[in-house]
């Protein structure tokens, strides 16, 4: 048995790919998808393997020239079966099937759908001819994939579920503003993952076709706190011995108007200027405009990213935390990024939707910049920098590092302050400092010693 693309973006990383030969079912109920998942995956693969599609139709049209999926590769051999034939005399679509496979020598072959094959005989008959069918996909010795209009409740009373070697079960609600869709795998030959059937895995149909987002690789790397990352504000660096732990994640929290956005440019910049290729992930700042606000200080940052080394994702549509960790990690591998900062833990809520656990979702994404060895800043804005507030702000108990930003007002003027709460395995200073916001950016006052 081998193992070959499934067709489906980001699939591969959960399964491993499709066993060859195989019987896999594509279920769900009607509308989410399962038709454009199987050409999908005809598709993708049809430069490299012969491949075949049976729609079972209605109205005598021929499915090529269906408008519904321009994407469909010319090279894919149709025969579409008439549902009254299926009906009517099953076991003679049966062998019209049979026959169709023998002449194409296909090597992947979708029946779109398979349920209603056998559905007018009697129980036992219908065992029997499913039994029929199953012993004639083992026969082609190609990989096989069957649609079936299922309810997640049928699928394991359904006849053709016991005879499949892999069943994907599809899932979408409609929530008005957006539609969520799931992927849950409930048989599987072979996986990379052997605990994969109880975890329910986020997809999406766009005009590109359908991308389905794994989990982050989260995998536990040692942490070297000798290396150290200078944040481009001298005194806070030497505060911290150095720097900033490679690969640890810092929270910069305070109140709107201390500089947590102009710190983590800041950062961003130098590490940049060291020749680190960065990142930097905004919600509501698009690229323009932190580049503008980083100009401002003599920071350069649209040339770096013309230069390929500075990426972003500015997102304001509403999107899934699965989809936007994919987003992350994509941008992070495309260009080896070291350095990411993450702007406004605080407006995540806004544009998520499902479920959202907010720690899930920093703990993945701070595991994840670990073992791609990335130095991460998040900022989040809170209505007092005590550290009762931020312990309570959600996510910060996960941070390697806090530094808290605070304005407080004394006698007729406002002053900034600047206090590092916690620095893992580090002998950071605990003293409150006084800072300003330069035409250079974050200058820290006082005497420095």
């Amino acid at each position: 048995m081998m193992l070959r693309p499934t067709g489906i973006a980001g699939l591969d990383e959960i399964l491993g790919g499709f066993p060859k030969p195989s019987t896999i079912l594509i279920a769900g109920t009607a509308g989410v998808g399962k038709t454009m998942f199987v050409l999908e995956s005809l598709s993708n693969v049809a430069e490299q393997e012969s491949t075949l599609y049976i729609p079972i139709t209605t109205g005598g049209r021929s499915f090529k020239q269906s408008p519904r999926f321009p994407l469909m590769h010319e090279s894919i051999t149709v025969h579409p079966i008439e549902r009254l034939s299926v009906e009517r005399d099953p076991l003679s679509v049966l062998i019209d099937i049979g026959n169709v496979v023998a002449t194409s020598e296909a090597d992947r072959i979708a029946i779109d759908p398979v349920t209603p094959l056998g559905s007018a005989f009697s129980e036992q008959e219908r065992h029997r001819f499913i039994g029929t069918i199953d012993s004639m996909t083992h026969e082609w010795g190609a990989i096989t994939l069957f649609t079936g209009e299922l309810t997640g409740s049928e699928i394991h009373t359904s006849i053709i579920s016991h005879s499949v070697d892999g069943i994907l079960y599809l899932s979408y609600e409609d929530h008005k503003r957006y539609i969520s869709r799931n992927l849950r795998i409930f048989k599987t030959l072979s996986t990379t993952n052997n605990h994969i059937s109880s975890k329910i895995y986020t997809f999406d149909i766009s005009k590109d076709g359908i991308q389905v987002f794994p989990n982050l690789e989260t995998k536990i790397t040692h942490t070297d706190i000798s290396i150290r990352v200078p944040t481009g504000i001298q005194r806070l660096d030497a505060m911290m011995e150095g720097g900033i732990p490679e690969t640890y994640s810092t929270l910069v929290a305070g109140r709107s108007g201390t500089g947590k956005t102009i710190f983590g440019l800041e950062f961003i910049h130098e590490s940049l200027k060291n020749g680190k290729p960065s990142a930097i992930v905004s919600f509501n700042e698009s690229p323009d405009q932190l580049i503008a606000e980083a100009m401002r200080f003599g920071w350069d940052l649209r040339r770096y990213a013309q230069d390929g080394i500075l990426k972003f994702i500015y997102t304001t549509d509403q999107i899934h935390p699965d989809e936007h960790l994919w987003r992350i990690r994509e941008m992070v591998e495309s260009i080896g990024a070291r350095s990411v900062m993450f702007d406004g833990i605080s407006d995540i809520e806004t544009v998520f939707y499902g479920s959202v656990q907010m720690k899930a979702y920093i703990q993945s994404l701070i595991r994840y910049f670990k073992h791609a060895r990335v130095t991460s800043v998040f900022t989040t804005e809170t209505e007092r920098t005590s550290s009762s507030r931020i312990t309570d702000a959600g996510a910060s108990f996960l941070m390697d590092g806090i530094i808290a930003l605070e304005n407080i007002r004394k006698g007729s003027e406002m002053r900034k302050t600047m206090l590092i709460l916690k620095m893992r395995g580090t002998d950071h200073s605990r003293a409150i400092q006084e800072y300003t916001i330069t035409e250079h950016g974050i200058e820290i006052l006082g005497d420095e010693n």
